[in-house]
Formats: structure tokens, C-alpha cells, sequence
């Protein structure tokens, strides 16, 4: 999937969701800016990862939240956090068990595939068909993984569920 696509059917399940609570589309990335307490922005973002499509592996992408002076992408924060981050111990475990679930949903490559052959990315690669044992903790960096449009649907439906809490835990930032 290009990342493109990935974009578009995030935009298109949360942008509603975003504007009805007064968020207004950002200039940079997927990205949504909304006028805080204090005179603040909170700015919501969505990353695809730089590392690309991989048609094995999928790819991933990030959601980002931070509390800033501009509503810019990035700009310097008073606070800034990873959806991950932003959840419970109930959350951080539905994300691995959906991560689970696209790890399942892959195709091993073959023997041959180039990655394989590289004995300093091998395990690493092959890491990423394994599934996720351990629980999340509150301070990992968590990326959602993605192999399908469908895969990516069922992650916007998850983020939209958690956003009330966010911005819940947002609040908190501003006190």
C-alpha cells in the first residue's frame, strides 16, 4: 500500500470526527490543530513509516499528539506524547492484540528474499513475523502495524474509540 492511500482512508474516518470537535485541518503530514485552554494548540498527527511498504511485512504508521504554541507539525511543545503513551494498560493491550492480528494475517517471505540474506538484518526482519508475548509498557514507542486496507480501517475505528480518552489525558497536560 502506498503511504497515499494509507493517508486517505485515515482522513477519511477521523477528519469528521476532528472537526466536530473544532480541530481544523494542519498544513503539514495528516495533521489536525485545535485552540487549547491557555491559548495553546493541540496538534494531532499520523506518520507512515520511512521505511516504506514491504509486500511481507506491510509497514506501519504513528499517531502523535502535542501541546504547542503553533499549531505546526513538530514545533517546539510544552508536551508531546505517542498514542501508545497516551492510553491504559487495557488499551496498550487491544493495540497487541490487533498488532497480533496483522502479524498473523502476513506471508513469511521466502528463503531467498534479499533481507534474509544480510546476517545483521535477518533476525530483525524475521522479527517482524512474530508475534507480540509481552505486554506493552506505558513508556514504548508503538507503531500500528498495517497490511491491508483493511487493517488500516480497523486502526482508525480504534484511534476514533480512544481519541475521547487522549484528549481526557491531554487535559491533564494542561494543568
Amino acid at each position: 500500500m502506498r503511504s497515499t492511500e494509507v493517508y486517505s482512508i485515515l482522513r477519511a474516518h477521523l477528519a469528521p470526527s476532528f472537526k466536530a470537535a473544532g480541530f481544523k485541518r494542519a498544513q503539514t503530514m495528516l495533521s489536525w490543530a485545535g485552540r487549547r485552554h491557555g491559548g495553546r494548540y493541540l496538534v494531532v498527527w499520523c506518520q507512515v513509516s520511512q521505511r516504506g511498504w514491504d509486500d511481507y511485512a506491510g509497514s506501519e504508521f504513528v499517531v502523535e499528539f502535542q501541546l504547542s504554541i503553533e499549531p505546526i507539525v513538530g514545533a517546539s511543545s510544552d508536551r508531546r506524547q505517542r498514542f501508545g503513551a497516551m492510553l491504559d494498560g487495557v488499551g496498550r493491550e487491544e493495540i497487541r492484540q490487533m498488532q497480533n492480528h496483522v502479524i498473523a494475517s502476513l506471508t513469511c517471505p521466502p528463503a531467498q528474499h534479499p533481507l534474509l540474506q544480510i546476517s545483521q538484518l535477518r533476525e530483525w526482519y524475521l522479527g517482524r513475523f512474530r508475534r507480540i508475548e509481552q505486554p506493552y509498557s506505558g513508556g514504548e514507542d508503538i507503531w500500528l502495524r498495517y497490511a491491508s486496507k483493511e487493517h488500516v480501517v480497523n486502526w482508525a475505528r480504534f484511534i476514533l474509540r480512544k481519541l475521547p480518552a487522549c484528549f481526557e489525558n491531554v487535559a491533564s497536560w494542561e494543568d
